[in-house]
């Protein structure tokens, strides 16, 4: 059973009047995680707590900021057990899949660290008498808010990101994978100075209250509705918003394509993660020259995949996050 527990200003365990809510394994329903829900005016003292350490660290030297990146992602790689087991335990995903998400977010924090010592300006040439210089600077204090499909990774590449380019940040994790959350930003608050990364826990009324805050920054990985949320709540504000929302995606099968091998691509892109991935198949168009072969090759490929709990090795397709998410599936099978 994962305690989890908030990040603000520097203190672990501050925060969550706002009550607790407990996250359930999807393959078995047993509790594996309580969570302290955040208020809004816990919100606030978190952006009041970050805004007083952003001017020290959007000063620190880039190639100290990557350095630091590069010992948080040390501290990550260390925890690829204790955060697969994690998020296997709170969304379902298979093991495997979730150490490679876990090894994912490690280059990711990698590949941000290598590019930050080089991120310079760019020389304007305009008139003879005069060079006119424009160089990047961090943006202040930056909300992520992160979803639960891939949490790891997709964590990963907000957090390094804003951090390597001198930005404090509030870090706001999905509520069905908050102890992937916390453990993840334990891994990376040993790596960098007090108060420069925050983590606020709780449900969709903390992601609006973040969204709504004095922040310079809000970005967001999630569904489309939430994502149109926020940029209005940023509209109001002022707030720069980075927004990647989900979508419906097609597979186009032509003539001419081997269809057995075409059902294997198009397993692979329907099933895995059980089909929880931003750019899963969620609906195939097939040539009729080889639509039949194609849905008999499918149908094969489906029935031999190993369906169970994504702590056995064995398997291969786990379970959905939850039985909401369960539950909004089904209707769309059904309407289908």
């Amino acid at each position: 059973m994962y305690t989890v527990a908030q990040l603000i200003g520097g203190v672990w365990g501050a925060g969550g009047a706002g009550g607790e809510l407990v996250v359930h394994d999807p393959a078995d329903g047993r509790p594996v995680s309580t969570v302290p829900v955040a208020t809004a005016d816990e919100v606030g003292k978190a952006v009041e707590a970050a805004r007083g350490v952003a001017a020290g660290w959007a000063a620190t030297a880039p190639a100290e900021r990557a350095a630091a990146l590069h010992r948080a992602a040390d501290a990550v790689q260390a925890a690829t057990d204790e955060l697969a087991a994690a998020v296997t335990a709170e969304m379902g995903k298979p093991l495997a899949d979730a150490r490679a998400g876990v090894e994912a977010g490690v280059g990711t924090l990698r590949q941000y660290a290598e590019l930050a010592p080089v991120r310079g300006g760019r020389t304007l040439l305009g008139g003879t008498e005069a060079i006119d210089f424009m160089a990047p600077g961090p943006r202040g204090v930056v909300a992520a808010i992160t979803p639960w499909n891939d949490p790891v990774a997709v964590s990963c590449g907000l957090l390094g990101a804003a951090l390597v380019t001198g930005n404090v940040v509030l870090y706001k994790p999905s509520e069905r994978t908050p102890a992937t959350g916390w453990l993840l930003a334990r891994a990376l608050d040993a790596a960098l100075p007090p108060g420069v990364l925050s983590v606020l826990t709780g449900g969709g009324e903390v992601g609006a209250a973040l969204a709504g805050a004095d922040v310079d920054v809000v970005a967001h990985v999630g569904s489309s509705p939430t994502g149109r949320a926020i940029a209005a709540a940023a509209a109001r504000t002022g707030a720069k918003a980075l927004l990647e929302n989900g979508g419906s995606d097609p597979l186009v099968i032509d003539a001419g394509i081997d269809p057995v091998w075409a059902a294997e691509q198009a397993a692979l892109g329907a099933f895995a993660n059980a089909g929880q991935i931003c750019v899963a198949v969620e609906r195939i168009y097939v040539h009729r020259d080889v639509a039949e072969d194609f849905v008999d090759a499918l149908v094969r490929r489906a029935e031999a995949l190993r369906v169970g709990p994504g702590r056995d090795p064995q398997t291969e397709l786990g379970p959905l996050v939850d039985r909401r998410h369960r539950d909004h599936v089904h209707g769309q099978v059904t309407a289908a």
